[in-house]
């Protein structure tokens, strides 16, 4: 048995005002609760609960540079391979980091220290940061990393690389 167009319309439409009415309770709660939130605790004690809350896993400086997407992949026809300097830094970040393999979420700041002045794009450095965390056994998936910061610091000769992971 087939549903006419009327039929299929007025299910849809049920379903979106079902889905609005959800919505605007939701929100409702929320505007409500928030104020009450905010004239409990100020703004230094919601900075001072949120560093206590999250758990260092891993704090550590790394000399060297991660490889650039541009360089972590060789291509072979269709087939797409890592390059050696991306197994290379792989190997690097395994002797370094334990394994910890955490299922929890987590928070990545990463301060990237360049070797020279050259103009570069500092997130096409985290993909092979973030991915040799992953292979070297410090988190499951790169999927649990929720908040990223990364930063470009000084210059350093040979450049290095600081890590800080925490539970979220």
């Amino acid at each position: 048995m087939r549903m006419t167009e009327q039929q299929f319309e007025s299910i849809q439409n049920k379903r979106n005002n079902a889905e609005k009415r959800t919505l605007q309770l939701d929100k409702t709660k929320s505007d409500v609760c928030v104020p009450q939130l905010n004239k409990n605790v100020s703004t230094g004690e919601l900075k001072r609960i949120s560093e206590r809350d999250s758990k260092t896993i891993l704090k550590c400086e790394i000399s060297g540079m991660a490889p650039s997407v541009n360089h972590y992949w060789v291509a072979s026809g269709k087939k797409r391979f890592l390059s050696n300097k991306a197994r290379d830094f792989h190997d690097l970040i395994r002797s370094i980091v334990p394994a910890h393999k955490s299922i929890a979420r987590l928070k990545l700041e990463v301060t990237f220290h360049f070797p020279n002045r050259q103009c570069r794009d500092i997130d096409n450095y985290l993909k092979a940061t973030i991915d040799s965390l992953v292979k070297c056994g410090l988190c499951v998936d790169d999927e649990q990393f929720d908040e990223l910061v990364v930063k470009r610091g000084n210059i350093i000769k040979g450049g290095l690389i600081q890590l800080h992971v925490s539970e979220i």
